[in-house]
């Protein structure tokens, strides 16, 4: 949630009680702080534990006051008492995202903007924009202009065409008068290059709006070759898109739109719905300054506003687009009524692209298509089960991309996907375009694990499953104990690189490699009770114990009987399997065939607990276990000149899973230019 004291105002009304002078006073419960400051309940009971935030009233309880001062020192710049912490979604800002638009004047355009800092409110930035979209109106036009501040002579002439009621929508009926254009004078004198099919109004939006509104929305502005990527997808699935009705149901400023028409798509036929009203009106005047012929009231009715959650077009449409929103924050109400309403709206928390999925299917007609850019968790983490359910159980496959990290400032590896209904179900036809390789899926796959692994060939995918179907294997889940590192909420306060007899060595994920660890430079007063997350301290202090990387290209795990503490990127694991040696299971987890079954199925740089849980682990004799160890130890205690040795090993463990040197050779071939050594 963003937050502004308006904000907070309105959400402050939840509670009251007397006090001894009977005046009402405002108090909020625990639930109430979490929705205001968009943290996790589990979060604001370590701020209480930690004294970095207080209950003023009486165990968990605040007054409205103390709340409202603390959102202040949240989003003061002298705040260092959080700053470690601060929560994303209650950051405040404005970023360029040049990836937008790929003009250069139009880049410098809002950089200049940035720079002059006098656009400082919502009233600003709308004046500034209509300003824009006259120069873009007269260029489109090819109506000659002497100065690029023309709002007020443009507003004051009598018009006949419906471009002005556009205007004036966006502007709404208050007096612009001198005072607000003096101040605004230097952005009015810039001048903005129409491009047909570039969203530039909406770049400027985007870039002057500030961070906190988007975030608290859900919305990641998608980079202009992200979305010509998605459509020259649909031009390749579908001949004949350009006789189809195509919706975007997120369609904020229209790129999408913008880009469709660009590419030769009829404006006539696209549809559009957010539920940002200015955003809706951004997208209608760059409709008509691309298609004049089109009157307002067909424009209106085409691009409307509106939560699509709730409500959207009577109609259904040939294809859905777009990039939904992601990391909404939902009120309560909403919550509940998402809940009634939606397959897919299940567990702790809901994800709003999830439910985007699932209503953008009800959208379509009968042999529709639906191409969204999405995260890629959508296909594998355990949270977004239920949306991929619907979609294994109605859908056909028709093309997905793996687009890696495409939004700037975001770490989110994201996909373009092409899903449509059908009674077929299939995945074979499937275009796959990874960031290596380009494929068509042409052999029946099934799902039953719930996670979409399509980012392999049909090769590839046959020796996943001989990974997968192994007999005779066990797993870790339900037959482990896992912990995350320590979270300090403070390391200048807690961590020295200096040793003392007060504090002892703690290891970071870049301080351990395969097999191995290096002497870390960090040391930290263990003081449990003062940190914001701990693990019991059974944890750390267990005879012994695996380290693994949270963050790494490929899964790195090492063996630890020295009962060292680990920070949050170094996370533990404690097998608990009768018969099974635990530096066995440490060589099964550091092979190239974990690697490979991991990394395919999963697809992440983050080593998730799912993901090592579902690792299978062959049951063999001590014997077999004891030559294995052996090796291991070998690796341990004299890493050097071991290449073979390891090479032997990695063998050994691909024997074990009765794979064959095609497969062999496949997993070879997949993880060339992987360092899979020690990985230092």
């Amino acid at each position: 949630m963003y937050i502004s004291l308006n904000d907070t105002a309105t959400n402050f009304d939840n509670h009251t009680m007397c006090s001894s002078s009977d005046t009402v006073q405002k108090v909020l419960t625990i639930d109430d702080v979490c929705k205001i400051l968009s943290i996790s309940k589990a979060t604001a009971k370590n701020w209480i534990r930690l004294g970095k935030m207080i209950p003023d009233i009486y165990n968990q309880l605040f007054s409205a006051e103390y709340i409202e001062r603390f959102v202040l020192e949240l989003k003061s710049n002298d705040n260092t008492k959080l700053k470690s912490r601060r929560n994303k979604k209650s950051a405040t800002g404005k970023v360029l995202y040049k990836d937008y638009v790929h003009t250069a004047n139009n880049q410098k355009l809002v950089t200049d903007l940035l720079e002059l800092g006098i656009i400082e409110s919502e009233r600003d930035l709308l004046v500034v924009l209509a300003n824009f979209a006259i120069q873009l109106y007269y260029q489109s036009h090819e109506i000659p202009y002497l100065e690029n501040n023309i709002l007020l002579n443009f507003l004051s002439q009598e018009h006949t065409d419906e471009f002005h009621i556009l205007i004036r929508d966006l502007i709404g009926n208050d007096t612009i008068d001198s005072t607000l254009i003096n101040k605004l004078q230097p952005a009015l004198e810039k001048k903005i290059i129409f491009i047909k099919g570039e969203d530039s109004l909406g770049f400027i939006y985007i870039s002057l709006r500030d961070i906190g509104q988007r975030k608290c929305s859900g919305a990641y502005y998608t980079p202009e070759k992200v979305v010509n990527e998605l459509i020259d997808k649909l031009y390749e699935n579908d001949a004949n898109l350009k006789s189809k009705t195509i919706c975007d149901p997120c369609c904020g400023t229209g790129n999408f739109l913008l880009r469709l028409s660009a590419k030769g798509i009829d404006c006539s036929k696209l549809y559009g719905q957010d539920i940002d009203p200015i955003s809706v009106y951004l997208s209608r005047i760059n409709i008509i300054l691309i298609a004049p012929e089109m009157s307002v009231s067909d424009i209106c009715y085409r691009i409307i506003i509106g939560n699509t959650y709730f409500e959207t077009f009577t109609q259904k449409f040939d294809v859905i687009v777009g990039n939904p929103p992601w990391g909404c924050d939902f009120s309560e109400k909403d919550t509940l009524q998402y809940r009634k309403l939606f397959k897919t709206a299940v567990g702790k928390s809901i994800e709003s692209y999830d439910l985007f999925v699932e209503k953008a299917l009800t959208m379509l007609c009968h042999e529709g298509v639906l191409a969204f850019v999405l995260p890629e968790a959508i296909l594998s983490v355990a949270t977004h089960d239920a949306v991929r359910r619907l979609m294994i159980d109605t859908c056909s496959f028709k093309f997905i991309t793996y687009l890696g990290n495409v939004f700037s400032g975001v770490q989110c590896p994201s996909i373009i996907l092409g899903i449509a209904p059908s009674k077929q179900k299939i995945v074979v036809g499937c275009k796959v375009t990874t960031q290596n390789d380009n494929f068509v899926i042409s052999e029946h796959r099934t799902f039953s694990d719930g996670t979409l692994s399509l980012n392999v060939s049909d090769e590839e995918n046959q020796c996943l499953n001989m990974i997968s179907n192994i007999k005779n294997a066990v797993y870790l889940k339900g037959n482990a104990k896992f912990a995350l590192g320590i979270v300090t909420g403070n390391n200048k306060e807690y961590i020295s690189n200096e040793k003392r007899n007060d504090n002892e060595m703690i290891l970071k994920g870049s301080d351990i490699h395969r097999y191995g660890m290096i002497t870390s430079k960090n040391y930290i007063r263990f003081v449990p009770e003062h940190f914001q997350q701990v693990a019991p301290i059974e944890m750390y202090r267990a005879k012994e114990k695996l380290l693994y990387r949270f963050i790494s290209e490929i899964p790195v795990f090492t063996y630890d009987n020295q009962q060292t503490l680990s920070l949050n990127s170094c996370n533990i694991v404690i097998p608990e399997i009768d018969g099974i040696d635990m530096k066995y299971i440490l060589a099964i987890l550091n092979s190239s065939v974990a690697t490979y079954f991991i990394s395919k199925k999963f697809n992440s740089v983050k080593l998730l607990r799912s993901h090592i849980e579902q690792m299978p682990i062959p049951v063999v004799s001590m014997d077999v276990q004891n030559a294995i160890i052996k090796k291991v130890d070998h690796i341990m205690n004299y890493p050097e000149n071991i290449s073979g040795l390891y090479e032997d090993l990695d063998n050994d463990i691909m024997a074990l899973f009765g794979l064959t040197a095609k497969y062999s050779d496949v997993i070879k071939n997949a993880l060339r230019g992987k360092k899979l050594f020690l990985a230092k």
